[in-house]
């Protein structure tokens, strides 16, 4: 870069204008002049740094240097999570496999029977995944108890023996209900369409029993799943943990009471086909959304697993090169590592051999390459850039900086605020109401015509039967999450979707999501006459072709593009950290850094180190990654480097401000971070971010009012991730951010998450207009039904037609 030494010092060389020049953060190098100074004591000296994020980056690498003891040290100053009288409470965590929640709903109801429980401190349960995540003081409460919880509640721990049949007997129970139905509603014919007398007793009664004989196994098999929902949420022992499952019961059983009643008496009207249809419809669409669920579920598991990062360890070093490949989990402080090019570091460590780059872009966010050099420390996740390393691991396992942030987005991802379908909200009410308002009609109408009592009062049950409220947002939903799939964006949390279309500040990472992770050349400017931009695109790429540093891709990216034939070379030679050197068409040549690259001339390099310095500030390009091409004779041209912006990042942006504002989060340093922003168009801009001030911005943003949306790929975006309202994952970004996320882009295209955004918007106006529309109808049924004009047979027409206006408009989510 054109900060590097020989520029400093032909910089401290040049003439003074006047002006004492200002300090400088001790990480980035940015002035203090004008910003507000956090200091630091690392190593007992006290530093000055720009901002909390170069403060927390200072420390990891100090720390990974500095071993074990100061990690303790720092540790002890950070505050406890909660005290007690004792002493400060150090919680346990366990997760347990949860087998047999129907929704999501289920998952609420468990959270609530696990935080009545003395001595649990927090508990999250994925849906999605089929686990709950418990932190308790093990003083007060034990691991055996919290799971001896969930089975009270009425579901099943441990892994599954069997997940395929599990999934193959959820899908019979769909099958056979919409196989029911249609059998049952074709039997129902007659006594819709035929007038009174035109059907004979014997055969209306023939029709009755075939209707219950294909509706029993509907009820036995095929209800289960609801009726074990509604079972749990009455043994939680709560009126809070009461949802939407138990008026649906009720309203079936009654209906199936009514209808075998008739049957058995052969008078009467039977609702068996509303009955099949409603069940249908029901666990159709929660198998939808399970099935959406499971999938992106899936997709997060195989990330997860790919990331699972080895080790080799040498294991005579370094009298042998000789290594063993381990789980990086398996290291211990004071091994030694191999890290090849392009791999990942394992670990925490100090470089004990070697010299290279590496990019920190996914841990830090900041995506110029960094030199590493013997005894300079990296931290884990770091990925490798062009020589071999050998590290020595001074932090390893749940120590590192990388576990780190596992922990801090676990901590995030389970504290992140929480929503309930809004026909859940209100089903605890409308449980209440529907049960008071059958009492009234079966009392008021015994003191006027107790005939009527019972037919009315079933006709409440039925006509209230909360078919259209429970389908109302699933099916929306549902068709919502297939139209996001069809498009390539994978929705892990079906809540997100209606938190997503109530967002008003969306935020961004900057590298790896608005710009491309790797560098692109921005400008060449030639310095010697005769020589053009083209030419020394080629000089420079052949010389690069020596190297796997990114520059050099970005050179050949260059070359090809503009049809650059590269001349011949010989005697080729990579410098780890500094260049390449070759010869050229019969004349000696170095690319890389200034000091590098000038080291080649022959006369005097401060002077022409000055000159070169007024150039690239002439040209405005300090802020840039610049290398230098030279002969003998001096520099023969520059090439700055840059991040490129995605094709429809513009396009994303300016779609987006339409519905709120726009914020650029980034832990790269001021100038890029606002370069990319002045190109977009976002006027709030936060550079020098660590993953803690991220997340600590959104937590202030959310207290503020904000529901915030989070788009970010690396591993520094994940806690913050985890800790917005909600969040998109790009699939080619880091494991652990997608983890965490809402929803998964897979084809990492910005134009996918638009469409997002647009569907979520589009999908909750479907929502609420079938929550209005279910509404209306329940409120205006009522005093029809228990008035007495609107009799049990009418009811359950109305039930069904309800029913099926509600899912036509869903599917209207579907299409676009």
């Amino acid at each position: 870069m054109a900060t590097e030494r020989t520029l400093r010092m032909a910089k401290e060389a040049a003439p003074a204008d006047g002006a004492e020049r200002a300090g400088s953060c001790a990480h980035c190098g940015d002035p203090l002049a004008g910003v507000k100074v956090v200091e630091r004591r690392l190593g007992g000296q006290r530093r000055a740094y720009c901002c909390q994020g170069c403060s927390f980056i200072a420390e990891q690498l100090y720390l990974a240097q500095a071993g074990d003891r100061d990690r303790r040290a720092l540790d002890a100053a950070l505050p406890e999570v909660r005290s007690a009288p004792g002493g400060p409470v150090q919680w346990s965590q366990c997760q347990v496999d949860v087998n047999g929640m129907v929704c999501a709903a289920c998952g609420l109801l468990i959270e609530h029977r696990l935080r009545r429980l003395p001595g649990v401190a927090q508990a999250h349960v994925d849906f999605a995944a089929g686990r709950a995540y418990v932190a308790y003081d093990d003083a007060r409460v034990t691991a055996e108890r919290i799971v001896r919880a969930i089975e009270q509640a009425g579901y099943r721990t441990g892994a599954a023996a069997q997940p395929v049949r599990a999934r193959r007997i959820e899908l019979a129970r769909v099958l056979l209900a919409w196989l029911a139905m249609m059998q049952v509603m074709m039997l129902a014919v007659p006594a819709y369409v035929a007038r009174p007398g035109d059907i004979a007793a014997d055969v209306e009664q023939l029709l009755r029993i075939a209707q219950l004989v294909l509706t029993v196994p509907v009820m036995l098999f095929s209800a289960v799943p609801i009726y074990r929902a509604a079972l749990s949420q009455l043994r939680a022992g709560s009126v809070r943990a009461l949802g939407m499952d138990l008026p649906i019961v009720l309203g079936l059983s009654a209906a199936f009471a009514a209808s075998v009643w008739a049957t058995l008496t052969a008078h009467g009207p039977v609702y068996f086909d509303s009955i099949a249809m409603f069940v249908a419809l029901v666990l159709a669409s929660r198998w939808w959304q399970a099935r959406a669920l499971a999938r992106a579920h899936e997709h997060v598991q195989q990330a997860r697993r790919r990331a699972q990062l080895a080790a080799l360890r040498l294991v005579a070093w370094p009298g042998s090169q000789s290594y063993e490949t381990v789980d990086a989990a398996l290291l211990k402080v004071g091994d030694k590592v191999l890290v090849p090019p392009g791999e990942t570091v394992p670990a925490d460590g100090v470089v004990a051999d070697g010299a290279s780059s590496v990019s920190q872009a996914w841990l830090t966010g900041e995506a110029t390459p960094i030199e590493k050099a013997e005894g300079m420390p990296v931290l884990a996740g770091s990925v490798n850039l062009e020589q071999p390393l050998v590290l020595q691991v001074t932090r390893a396992g749940e120590a590192t900086s990388l576990a780190t942030l596992r922990r801090l987005v676990d901590a995030a991802g389970h504290e992140r605020p929480r929503v309930v379908e809004t026909a859940n909200r209100v089903a605890l009410v409308f449980l209440w109401a529907v049960l008071g308002i059958t009492v009234l009609t079966i009392a008021g109408w015994w003191w006027v015509d107790p005939a009527q009592a019972l037919p009315n009062a079933i006709a409440v049950l039925v006509a209230t039967c909360p078919c259209a409220l429970s389908l109302a947002a699933p099916a929306a939903l549902g068709a919502t999450q297939s139209l996001l799939a069809r498009h390539g964006v994978l929705t892990t949390r079906v809540a997100a979707l209606e938190r997503l279309a109530e967002v008003d500040s969306f935020a961004f990472d900057k590298t790896g999501t608005l710009t491309g992770a790797e560098p692109v050349l921005e400008r060449v400017v030639p310095l010697r006459a005769g020589l053009d931009a083209a030419a020394a695109v080629g000089l420079a790429a052949r010389l690069e072709a020596l190297s796997t540093h990114p520059f050099a891709r970005a050179l050949a990216q260059a070359a090809r593009r503009l049809g650059v034939p590269l001349p011949a070379a010989s005697q080729g030679r990579a410098h780890a950290s500094a260049g390449v050197e070759a010869l050229v068409e019969g004349r000696r040549l170095r690319l890389g850094k200034p000091e590098y690259a000038l080291g080649l001339v022959q006369v005097d390099p401060l002077p022409v180190a000055a000159r070169l310095l007024q150039r690239v500030e002439r040209e405005k390009l300090a802020c840039a990654s610049v290398i230098v091409l030279a002969d003998r004779d001096g520099p023969l041209a520059l090439f700055a480097f840059g991040e490129a912006l995605r094709p429809d990042a513009a396009a994303l942006v300016q779609a987006l401000r339409r519905h709120g504002e726009v914020a650029l989060l980034s832990g790269d340093r001021r100038e890029p971070v606002e370069r990319v922003a002045r190109e977009l168009g976002i006027e709030r801009v936060f550079a020098h971010q660590t993953p803690q001030s991220k997340q600590a911005l959104v937590r202030q943003w959310q207290t503020e009012g904000r529901r915030v949306a989070m788009l970010g790929d690396g591993l520094n975006d994940a806690p913050v991730i985890a800790q917005a309202d909600v969040s998109i994952a790009l699939a080619e970004g880091n494991a652990l951010a997608q983890a965490r996320a809402d929803l998964i882009a897979l084809s990492s295209r910005l134009a996918d998450v638009q469409r997002a955004v647009a569907g979520a918007r589009r999908g909750m106006a479907i929502v609420r207009q079938n929550l209005g529309w279910a509404l209306v109808y329940n409120v205006g049924v009522i005093p029809l039904a228990a008035l007495g004009y609107l009799t049990p047979a009418l009811a359950a027409v109305g039930m069904a037609a309800s029913s099926a206006l509600v899912v036509g408009n869903a599917l209207r989510a579907a299409r676009g």
